[in-house]
């Protein structure tokens, strides 16, 4: 299932840093540091609590794909990792997406509203 507003079910396949069969690896247009990108289900989904056991672990296998070639590429000092579930941030993208971004040493990590927070 898609949705045709959807920016994760309309991306650009040339812009997949990777994919297996449930999901993939996108570059995050809106950056909070080198090398953020979000891990999404290639199913339209809303919520990871309505995600199959096949999607999770799938995408917890593109996680972890993610953060060894963000080692590789960036040598972040670590990660901040994290998703919303629900409506209650505002949330504008109704597709669910989990955030790896990393962390560098002597870099502040700034969340914005996507996280709940007044900048």
């Amino acid at each position: 299932m898609t949705d045709s507003n959807c920016p994760y079910c309309n991306y650009d396949e040339y812009d997949a840093i990777a994919k297996n069969d449930f999901g993939a690896i996108l570059p995050e247009p809106h950056s909070l540091s080198k090398g953020h990108c979000v891990i999404i289900p290639l199913r339209h989904v809303r919520s990871f609590f309505d995600i199959t056991d096949k999607e999770r672990k799938s995408l917890m296998a593109l996680l972890e794909q993610a953060r060894n070639e963000l080692n590789l590429l960036h040598h972040p000092t670590g990660f901040h990792i994290g998703f919303n579930d629900g409506t209650v941030f505002g949330e504008s993208i109704e597709h669910l997406h989990i955030h790896i971004i990393p962390r560098y040493e002597n870099q502040a990590l700034t969340l914005d509203e996507r996280w709940g927070m007044a900048g």
